[in-house]
């Protein structure tokens, strides 16, 4: 009874590849330092302790390692940097379109894929960065359909190599 295709979910840490393309387009390197330390954002009357998956904070970071290894505080700390709004912004011109609130409905939680996306939404951000940076809606082409639309460049080629590279190193 579930199109688990275009019923969107949160995708945790899936969008983490597409925040690090805009830091490496704002003059950060796959080197750049990033500071995994104990971090705590106010919520509510209390105070959210933002930690990684193993529990552990390594100190200082170097973007590969906190991409490769997914860690959450350089992430937040990402976001930041390059500002919930213009992820936001980039997200939805790679085909984002279930991400339709505000961005300070999401905040730095987008970073950690507090916002719900579909899983042909991730297909289609995915092949954009696949195509260095250009985004082509996902779509399925019958025999006399027209040919697709063309595709718009969304990320910086080099940096999207950059995140390949990243991705594809079982060292990073």
């Amino acid at each position: 009874n579930y199109n688990n295709v275009i019923l969107p979910r949160q995708p945790g840490s899936a969008l983490k590849p597409f925040l690090y393309a805009l830091a490496l387009e704002d003059g950060w390197t796959a080197a750049t330092p990033i500071s995994d330390t104990p971090l705590s954002r106010p919520v509510g009357h209390g105070l959210h302790r933002i930690r990684n998956y193993s529990n552990i904070h390594y100190g200082s970071v170097r973007l590969r390692e906190a991409l490769g290894n997914s860690l959450n505080v350089p992430a937040i700390r990402t976001v930041e940097f390059v500002g919930t709004g213009r992820l936001l912004e980039r997200l939805k011109l790679a085909g984002f379109t279930s991400l339709s609130k505000q961005s300070d409905f999401y905040g730095e939680g987008l970073a950690l894929g507090n916002g719900e996306v579909t899983l042909l939404e991730l297909v289609g951000g995915y092949s954009a960065l696949a195509r260095g940076g250009l985004y082509l809606p996902p779509s399925l082409l019958l025999e006399g359909d027209s040919a697709p639309p063309q595709p718009k460049q969304v990320f910086d080629p080099q940096a999207v190599s950059l995140i390949s590279d990243i991705l594809s190193d079982p060292n990073a």
